[in-house]
């Protein structure tokens, strides 16, 4: 089940992400490092240490201090280009590796990172409300957050909730 933003928003989106240049990530090394744990007998154990290294990563990328000052939106907007990546690459993972990765892995990740990503908006909802700039350029960020990660198959239902809670009050 997808869902897409206002279709006059998505057509303004598609203008901007070409469509025709497939992001591509490398996964070789990540093969090499199960064939050879698959070879040793350890493949049960990377795969945990693997799932615990990437909550990690997401930890670290959502812990950046952020403030919601028009001049000191880009940490946030950076945020937020870090957990794009990191999601593009959970996607390729398991398009690429079933067996190793899970929807249900990649869900649990999505969830906290989401949930995360709502406490900081939260901490920061007084400075939104206050400046009609930034909450405009907010709006703007996490709009185009919610469409790639949409169009990378991920439920942005919850996205959608927290942007209706926030600009529409």
């Amino acid at each position: 089940e997808r869902y897409f933003v206002s279709s006059a928003v998505q057509f303004v989106l598609d203008e901007e992400f070409d469509q025709d240049d497939p992001i591509s990530v490398e996964m070789m090394p990540l093969y090499q490092c199960l064939h050879i744990n698959e070879k040793l007998g350890r493949r049960a154990e990377f795969r945990r240490s693997f799932t615990e290294d990437r909550s990690d990563q997401l930890s670290l990328i959502l812990a950046s201090p952020v403030q919601f000052a028009l001049a000191s939106l880009g940490p946030f907007e950076s945020m937020l280009h870090d957990v794009i990546g990191f999601f593009i690459v959970e996607h390729n993972i398991m398009a690429s590796a079933p067996d190793f990765r899970s929807k249900s892995d990649v869900d649990a990740l999505w969830d906290t990172g989401i949930a995360k990503l709502s406490d900081i908006i939260a901490r920061n909802i007084q400075a939104i409300r206050e400046d009609a700039e930034v909450s405009g350029v907010l709006q703007e960020l996490l709009t185009t957050f919610t469409y790639v990660m949409e169009e990378n198959s991920y439920d942005v239902r919850k996205l959608r909730e927290l942007m209706m809670a926030i600009f529409e009050s």
